[in-house]
């Protein structure tokens, strides 16, 4: 185990240090004056390569210089909008330019950058943006949640606009039209691109935050809130040389990220993509067809999403002949289900990686397609320089094969939740909240939350596991299982399920529950199955509880 985390920092170094050179003068240049934030890493991608495609949203292709040169107007358009000094700007935007671009121009003036999630009700946002205390919301659509009258909005749609307006009738800029030298692969920015980004520094480069990001966590267990993290340092990359030494990261190959990017799974593909040279395709809404022509069309595809996510891909691709086609398929944020992973492999290959992490501990674990065929449903083991460990209530390691809380020490770990606290440790480690267990080989699995633990009848019910009986059934697409308030049993289980390929039936709901007694004990079989055309997922991509 040792030589193997040893293999993976070394190595996971060195492809770090390969796609993102630290030494050249440039890089360090934007290094120093971004820290070490996505706004930097756009300008490192610049000056590599100017002319590569960075983006394909629904929008069309971005390259590397326009992204640069468009966060730098963006930046100073903001820069008059902003008190002087430290300022904290709210990123409400879908998957798309317009996230990229505020979140590298809040970098770039030193602001500290709150990523809002675009499915927040008018009241959720509201007291978001007055806990975080939100100073200017940056917005790109009239589909998200109205903003509280007293909060200034700008509108991204309309400087994008106006942006392209002013360069089509200008003609193109210094910046669209620079070449790549195939001899020399740098950039630089014209000179009124080098004294926009003086003037830019000159007024903001003394902030401490140094463009730090806020991703809020899930509200799934409580209302949403800030998750805050310290100083970025180099010692955090540490973790990240397992993942980049493990899953393929292969320069132009395009990554398609289906996760939101306000989330922590999705904004850490996104900064890996700009990193490596990976084309990140986006799209606003879920599109399940175009995902499965883009896998079918174009080799070496990344696809990176949850799981439910991963499963309507899957289902919906048929017979497009993708498999071949893709590198890598990368589930994470979510529970993988054995019986969604054998779908997705025997789809893909053997190319599907499980990760697991958090807003508050970041990645932490990752299981490789060699242990997933050895352990469906494992999370895999430890990146380098994580600790993880199963503990019982009172802090203390429990056996292989146990079910305890799953706790992880990492460099990745946050500092403090918005208004203070941190989640409760144990053992000198952070409580995930999610109840889990090892094997004998060290991987790790989950059995659910804390709260997905349902007493029925005086019996303890993870209701994971009855959601892997029901989708080993092949006519079952997806599922969900539900602990309901119940006068007799104080709760009681109830199932969605969603047929594959078929109208939902009564028949088929007297079958899943017969398949279901004879798989599971009986306090843990559903009082109710009930199939349904859909079920509505939150907009992190999980089941949403509770709502169908």
């Amino acid at each position: 185990m040792r030589a193997r985390l040893i293999g993976d920092v070394t190595i996971g170094l060195a492809q770090l240090i390969r796609a993102v050179p630290f030494w050249r003068v440039r890089v360090a240049s934007a290094m120093r004056h971004y820290g070490l934030t996505v706004g930097a890493l756009a300008a490192i991608s610049a000056a590599k390569d100017p002319a590569g495609t960075a983006l394909v949203d629904d929008a069309g292709p971005l390259s590397y210089a326009e992204l640069d040169r468009q966060a730098d107007d963006l930046a100073a358009a903001l820069a008059g909008r902003l008190p002087s000094g430290e300022a904290t700007l709210g990123v409400l935007c879908r998957n798309g330019r317009s996230f990229v671009l505020a979140v590298i121009a809040g970098a770039r003036l030193g602001a500290e950058v709150i990523l809002l999630n675009t499915e927040f009700s008018p009241s959720e946002l509201a007291a978001v943006i007055r806990d975080e205390r939100v100073q200017l919301v940056l917005r790109d659509g009239d589909d998200l949640a109205a903003l509280p009258a007293d909060v200034s909005a700008f509108d991204l749609e309309a400087h994008l606009s106006a942006s392209l307006t002013e360069r089509g009738a200008a003609g193109p800029t210094a910046h669209a039209a620079a070449k790549p030298n195939p001899h020399r692969r740098s950039w630089r920015p014209s000179p009124e691109g080098r004294s926009r980004r003086r003037g830019l520094r000159d007024g903001w480069g003394r902030s401490t935050r140094r463009g730090r990001l806020v991703v809020l966590t899930s509200g799934t267990t409580g209302p949403a809130k800030g998750a805050h993290r310290g100083k970025v340092r180099l010692a955090q990359a540490i973790p990240i040389t397992t993942l980049v030494r493990r899953i393929p990261l292969r320069a132009g190959g395009p990554m398609i990220l289906t996760p939101p990017l306000f989330h922590g799974f999705g904004l850490g593909f996104l900064a890996l993509g700009l990193a490596f040279g990976l084309p990140v395709v986006l799209s606003r809404r879920l599109d399940a067809v175009r995902v499965n022509e883009w896998l079918a069309t174009h080799r070496g595809c990344l696809l990176v999403g949850v799981p439910p996510v991963l499963a309507r891909i899957e289902r919906a691709g048929g017979a497009t002949g993708a498999g071949g086609h893709v590198a890598a398929v990368v589930s994470g944020a979510g529970l993988l289900h054995p019986s969604v992973a054998a779908r997705l492999t025997a789809s893909y290959g053997r190319v599907l990686y499980n990760l697991y992490g958090s807003s508050e501990e970041g990645w932490s674990t990752l299981a490789t397609p060699a242990d997933l065929a050895a352990a469906p449903g494992t999370i895999g083991r430890p990146a380098a320089g994580v600790k993880v460990s199963v503990l019982d209530d009172d802090g203390h390691p429990v056996g292989p094969g146990r079910v305890g809380h799953l706790c992880v020490g990492s460099r990745l770990e946050f500092s403090h939740y918005t208004g203070g606290g941190r989640r409760r440790r144990l053992g000198g480690l952070s409580d995930s909240g999610d109840l889990g267990h090892r094997d004998d080989d060290g991987r790790f699995f989950i059995d659910g939350r804390a709260d997905d633990m349902v007493v029925t009848g005086g019996e303890n019910v993870f209701t994971t596991e009855i959601e892997d009986v029901l989708l080993s059934h092949p006519a079952v697409a997806e599922a969900r299982v539900d602990g309901l308030p119940d006068k007799e049993f104080g709760i009681r289980l109830e199932a969605y399920v969603v047929p594959a390929g078929s109208a939902p039936t009564a028949d088929l709901e007297r079958e899943l529950t017969t398949f279901a007694q004879a798989r599971l004990a009986r306090f843990k079989v559903p009082r109710r199955i009930r199939t349904v055309d859909c079920l509505p997922l939150t907009a992190t991509g999980k089941h949403s509880r509770g709502v169908t």
